[in-house]
């Protein structure tokens, strides 16, 4: 069966429920009053690509007791957040491998170093500078010798193009890491191969990496680039050290990957929007695509399959508290707790999603909160997992305060 490729939401689930079909819909494109999906209709709402309901369980046995770590760029910022991570992977003998990212904003206002390396890589010296500087800084305060690695970054990074250029701060941070931990340093772009379109050539890469690993006891392995097969240097999408953290965990059949954050996991809803929010202890697989489908910014999307397909639970932590337990992902988890998101459309609407295992008991609840907070929501749809509504986009933020006040803040304890 064909879908057109432009239908109203509306219509959509009408069709889709006159035909008892189960489908997951990717939003990708707002033109005027209409929604441009993708689908995977489905007879079987288990089968696995429906948004990967679960994982498959065939990571290697044998006990593998192995953990791989990423970190992020915020807990990287600067020689102090660098020796916290440090201690972290210090503390349990199972973390093994570790993927960065470049170092992130170290207070408000600060430049990230990627966007430093773009404007770098388009002849900006300044900018250049700043980076250079910023890791001399760095090395000199955790006692590593960095000045041969800078030296051929001044040199490269002005003339070997944007990509190359973009790749430096996982690169980088990778070198400087591992020399103050004293673990191998290996090149991403030795072990992720992508195709010239930019997608991760799996195939290649399942087979690179372990041959890459396995005889190391420790490695950091920079993320957010890989290689063509030609040798020629390419980068994921911004958040991709979160894809390259998940193809090194599944392709080495870790038991846990763990991915530090400067937070303490998923949150019930946007804490920038939403006071009072929540940690979510676990949510499955199936739901955290959801989540990231409507737009929610805790991983990559394409960060969930490898793990997901080898049935490896994730965890979020948070690296500046890593005592809090974070947030669990796994195939059999749910999230009891609501998570809530939205996102803004073209059009001047905006999609508001509830996820809970109980969301075929809370349609009445959150109509009345978001008409009680002066919001006139248009209902869309309702199924086991997620509610699904429709409000104007400049409504969004409020639509969300309310909703939270009344499925989390005032629910009954979980």
């Amino acid at each position: 069966m064909r879908a057109a490729k432009s239908l109203s939401i509306q219509k959509v689930y009408t069709t889709c429920t006159q035909k008892n079909l189960h489908f997951s819909r990717k939003l990708t494109k707002i033109k005027q009053n209409t929604v441009c999906l993708r689908f995977f209709f489905l007879w079987n709402p288990l089968q696995l690509a429906a948004i990967g309901c679960q994982g498959r369980p065939d990571r290697p046995a044998g006990g593998n007791n192995m953990i791989v770590c990423k970190f992020g760029g915020t807990s990287l910022a600067d020689a102090a957040r660098i020796r916290r991570a440090g201690a972290i992977l210090r503390r349990d003998g199972a973390r093994r491998f570790v993927i960065v990212s470049a170092p992130g904003r170290r207070f408000e206002g600060d430049d990230k170093v990627t966007d430093l390396l773009l404007q770098a890589g388009t002849g900006n010296g300044e900018a250049l500078a700043a980076v250079l500087a910023r890791f001399r800084e760095m090395a000199a305060a955790l006692g590593v010798d960095m000045e041969g690695e800078l030296r051929r970054a001044r040199e490269e990074i002005p003339t070997r193009g944007l990509d190359f250029a973009a790749s430096r701060g996982e690169y980088l941070c990778a070198q400087l890491v591992a020399k103050y931990l004293r673990w191998e340093f290996v090149d991403a772009a030795g072990v992720i191969c992508l195709r010239e379109s930019g997608a991760a050539d799996l195939e290649e890469t399942y087979r690179r990496l372990p041959c890459a690993l396995k005889p190391l006891k420790n490695a950091v392995i920079p993320g957010f680039y890989g290689a063509t097969r030609c040798g020629e240097i390419r980068t994921f999408p911004r958040g991709g050290s979160d894809i390259t953290g998940a193809l090194a965990a599944g392709a080495m059949g870790a038991r846990l990957y763990e991915n530090w954050t400067d937070v303490d996991g998923l949150m019930s809803a946007d804490p920038r929007l939403v006071q009072n929010t929540v940690c979510v202890p676990e949510v499955s697989y199936r739901q955290m695509r959801l989540l990231s489908a409507m737009g929610a910014q805790v991983l990559h999307p394409d960060s969930l399959s490898p793990v997901m397909r080898a049935g490896i639970p994730t965890v979020l932590k948070n690296s500046f508290h890593p005592e809090r337990p974070g947030t669990r992902i796994a195939g059999g988890a749910r999230a009891k707790i609501p998570c809530l998101t939205g996102r803004a459309l073209e059009s001047g609407a905006g999609l508001l999603a509830v996820l809970s295992p109980e969301a075929m008991e809370l349609p009445g609840r959150s109509l009345a909160a978001l008409r009680a907070a002066g919001i006139r929501p248009r209902w869309l749809g309702a199924w086991s997992d997620r509610l699904l509504m429709r409000v104007r986009a400049r409504c969004l933020p409020e639509a969300l305060r309310a909703l939270h006040r009344a499925l989390v803040e005032n629910a009954e304890r979980w």
